[in-house]
């Protein structure tokens, strides 16, 4: 059944600024992280990356998963919110202003830790890997929720990051205590990410999850790794476009510009549309506008 009806959204996570930097495969082979994938750094190794790369940061806009999400959900009729930490910076101001100053949209705490960057490396063929410094984002809390909005939520969104340090387990737990009839959405994030948070995904995995989503690298490497059952299963797979339980919708063909932001806004865009639409046909148009972020630069489009 199709409802007509404006899908409240909320979610929780990282709110970053991403410096976007192009580079050669050679170059990225130096860093030593592997090509598609993600890794934490200290404060003192992204500093020496942005000195090193200090002229040729293309754009720093910003980003974060979940908020590109409901950044996408929200340009596609979705009532969203989004609870992060950020620092008392210009970056965090920066950060702020992406939800348009509307407090209704976002609630957040300002951490004495510097906002969190994530280095984009972007490599001719448009694929991203990725370098975040956390940064205030270890200080994400409980006390960020917005109990009224979140027991009012259709779906709950949020990801393997929050899984990553103690606090941000710490909201998984309360959000989901609270959390009313919201269906609950977990997003695999990365690779590398489920053997780092095995333990407390095996813990995830004793709650009920709506559905989770990833790319097919992430989806196969945690059904490989543990029994984390969910009702629905999204899987995207880059230019060969996703799949919804298994059922697939291709890609248009286009010229990759920037591969960042591409899963987020799928994901986003799905969750907006898929009571207003035939579940194929959300995802179809859920591709097509995950597309379109990979025509531009920066993980959303402005």
């Amino acid at each position: 059944m199709i409802i007509d009806h404006m899908n409240r959204i909320y979610g929780f996570g990282n709110a970053l600024i991403d410096l976007e930097i192009f580079i050669e495969k050679d170059e990225l082979e130096s860093i030593g992280i592997k090509k598609g994938s993600m890794r934490h750094i200290s404060e003192e190794e992204l500093q020496i990356w942005i000195n090193r790369f200090s002229g040729r940061i293309k754009s720093r806009l910003p980003g974060g998963s979940i908020a590109n999400s409901l950044y996408a959900a929200n340009q596609h009729g979705a009532s969203i919110h989004f609870s992060c930490s950020v620092g008392k910076d210009d970056y965090g101001d920066c950060f702020i202003d992406s939800f348009s100053g509307n407090e209704n949209l976002i609630s957040f705490e300002r951490s004495s830790l510097p906002t969190g960057i994530c280095i984009i490396f972007v490599t001719e063929d448009g694929q991203r890997t990725m370098a975040a410094n956390l940064g205030a984002n270890l200080d994400l809390n409980e006390n960020t929720l917005n109990l009224e909005k979140l027991k009012n939520a259709d779906y709950l969104l949020f990801d393997n990051f929050s899984l990553s340090y103690e606090k941000g387990l710490n909201t998984v737990i309360a959000a989901l205590r609270e959390k009313n009839k919201s269906q609950v959405c977990f997003g695999v994030s990365d690779e590398s990410l489920v053997s780092e948070n095995l333990q407390n995904l095996e813990w995830l995995s004793q709650n009920r999850l709506d559905l989770i989503y990833g790319n097919h690298q992430e989806i196969t490497k945690i059904q490989s790794e543990l029994n984390l059952f969910a009702n629905n299963v999204l899987e995207t797979d880059g230019k060969n476009g996703a799949s919804y339980n298994g059922k697939a919708v291709p890609a248009p063909k286009i010229d990759i510009i920037n591969s960042n932001g591409a899963g987020d806004a799928l994901i986003g865009t799905f969750l907006a549309l898929k009571d207003k639409f035939d579940e194929t046909t959300a995802l179809f148009k859920s591709v097509g506008y995950a597309s379109r972020v990979c025509r531009v630069s920066g993980p959303r489009l402005i």
